[in-house]
């Protein structure tokens, strides 16, 4: 690789390298391609058999922050120079994190310093540990001691950083512990919750998702893999991480020389890798996306004209993979799974009660505080949904919703216990997924509770009559408690059953997978060739694999 001094990559070995990077792009698009056909058919699936789920409360068609979720001045290291400046931040709606010079910067509505995009990141609290793992690490990878490595400089008190392996890591501290754990939590809702794909199309980004983990299987790397980012990004990633598996580790441990010198080489040819594949999979993405705006426009009027034909084939196709491979599954299930799905629920039972019990009290006090407010002000005044304002915001609020957080995530030590066996488990995901869930049932209880509200009023004098409005708000309260109950039960059965699927179905998936792929290869000729863009053997194994685990599940729920 010209530009790298002393590089130890040859002619031969940048070739091995093209040519991985090629491979990867290759099969990436052909599952691309594969999974946009099946994600095609289950939307259509989907809409053909769309059925109303039992919530008992409305459902908010939008619900998305309309306001800052947190704003305060906090102090961060400078890229270039690495000094330490005084930031103002704020997080946006979009859980993107902007900053700005002053806080009267950011009133004043000028252009934020930077913008922080954190998906694909995580947010170390701990650094002085996690400094240490990582010299552990490199020195590992380098065939070095970790005394033969610079100690990292020494970081200010009540540090954090938001961190990402390949991409630009954020330095900064807070004032006091207190409050670098409060942005600690909110900077990690951030790094879940952001929404880094470029594409509209949501075929296509359930497409993306698919081939990511296809094509990792594809290349021999099973299991759970956190990423994030744009289409870009996360296909970078993936190459840089199959480069540094099978060619780059050897060669930065066979470096030699002084330290400096090998780790200068080193960052060398990683910028340089960074440019290869860059340079590669941005065309080929462009080409992609051709391709399959042409692929819908030939399938889709097919798919629509033919979908009960489809339909049956996939079901009876699905049947004769249960005849093949249930003997091959049900040992393990029973064995390595169903001994343990007493003990995976029991973690979650009470945190969940807990949460919605917190919940619940968020919903009834910004009631009251409305009741108050409405017997002062002698009513609700011209516009009743000028009160709703607090109300919209509370379910996207960290500080309102905190005290049901924290009841769930009492369930991170547990659930770090769990990887032992489980090692696929990564416990803030699922502990995010509680957030979602507790924020969407507040969400849905507050909208419901506006509609039932505007209605009672009507033909009332509650708009000049204090107590009036009180009656109203009172009524419509009790009207959504009740529906608040039910849909707080549904919606934790619910949690119980993904939390559990997501822990045991890749372990399952990484033993009996293998297993299972001769016995299904002969089945795929069942399928008609008319079909064959969009009915694929594996998808259907997958299917057909999760719906065994599902009911496994639900038996070890209701007769544990």
């Amino acid at each position: 690789m010209g530009g790298v001094v002393g590089s130890p990559v040859d002619e031969a070995k940048q070739r091995e390298i093209k040519e991985l990077i090629e491979t990867v792009l290759k099969t990436f698009t052909v599952q691309y391609t594969k999974a946009y056909g099946i994600a095609l058919l289950k939307k259509i699936k989907a809409d053909v058999n769309a059925q109303p789920e039992d919530w008992k409360l409305d459902q908010r068609p939008d619900s998305k922050p309309k306001e800052p979720l947190k704003e305060g001045l906090l102090t961060k290291q400078g890229a270039i120079r690495k000094n330490w400046l005084k930031r103002y931040f704020v997080v946006r709606p979009d859980y993107k994190i902007e900053y700005y010079e002053t806080e009267e910067a950011y009133r004043a509505k000028k252009a934020p310093k930077g913008v922080i995009a954190p998906c694909g990141y995580s947010v170390k609290s701990d650094l002085a540990k996690d400094m240490v793992e990582r010299l552990a690490e490199i020195a590992e990878k380098m065939g070095a001691q970790v005394s033969d490595l610079p100690q990292p400089d020494k970081m200010p008190d009540h540090c954090l950083e938001i961190h990402h392996y390949r991409r630009r890591c954020f330095f900064i501290h807070a004032d006091s512990d207190q409050e670098k754990q409060e942005w600690v939590k909110v900077f990690r809702q951030c790094a879940w919750r952001c929404w880094g794909f470029e594409n509209e199309d949501p075929v296509a980004n359930e497409a993306f998702k698919e081939a990511i983990r296809r094509t990792r299987w594809e290349l021999g790397r099973w299991g759970y893999w956190s990423y994030g980012g744009t289409e870009t990004q996360i296909l970078c990633d993936l190459i840089v991480n199959e480069l540094n598996w099978t060619l780059l580790s050897d060669i930065f441990y066979n470096l030699k020389g002084p330290w400096a010198v090998r780790w200068k080489i080193r960052n060398q040819l990683l910028k340089m890798l960074d440019t290869m594949v860059s340079a590669a999979v941005g065309p080929a993405l462009k080409a992609m996306e051709t391709a399959i705006k042409t692929l819908r426009g030939r399938i889709e009027p097919m798919i629509r004209e033919k979908v009960e034909p489809i339909f049956k084939v996939e079901e009876e196709i699905k049947e004769k993979i249960k005849d093949a491979c249930l003997d091959s599954i049900n040992p393990t299930l029973s064995e390595k799974v169903a001994p343990r799905l007493a003990g995976i629920l029991q973690i979650m039972i009470s945190p969940m009660t807990d949460a919605f019990a917190e919940t619940r009290n968020v919903f009834e006090k910004l009631i009251q505080d409305l009741v108050e407010k409405v017997e002062k002000d002698n009513g609700f005044g011209s516009r009743i949904d000028a009160h709703f304002r607090s109300l919209d915001n509370a379910p996207h609020s960290y500080w309102k919703m905190r005290p049901a957080y924290d009841k769930t995530d009492v369930m991170e030590d547990p659930l770090w216990v769990l990887r032992q066996f489980f090692d696929d488990i990564h416990p803030w995901s699922l502990i995010y997924e509680a957030h979602g869930t507790l924020r969407t049932i507040l969400d849905n209880a507050f909208y419901t509770f506006e509609e039932e509200l505007q209605k009672a009023v009507e033909d009332t004098p509650a708009k000049t009559d204090g107590a009036a409005a009180k009656t109203a708000i009172e009524k419509c309260r009790d009207s959504v408690q009740e529906k608040f109950s039910q849909d707080a039960q549904k919606a934790t059965l619910d949690y119980y059953k993904s939390i559990m699927l997501t822990i045991i179905l890749p372990f399952l998936q990484k033993i009996v997978n293998p297993v299972c792929k001769p016995l299904i290869e002969p089945i795929a000729s069942a399928i008609p060739d008319a079909f064959s863009d969009i009915v694929d053997i594996e998808e259907m194994f997958d299917d057909t694999l999760e719906k065994i685990v599902s009911g496994a599940i639900e038996t070890g729920m209701y007769c544990g």
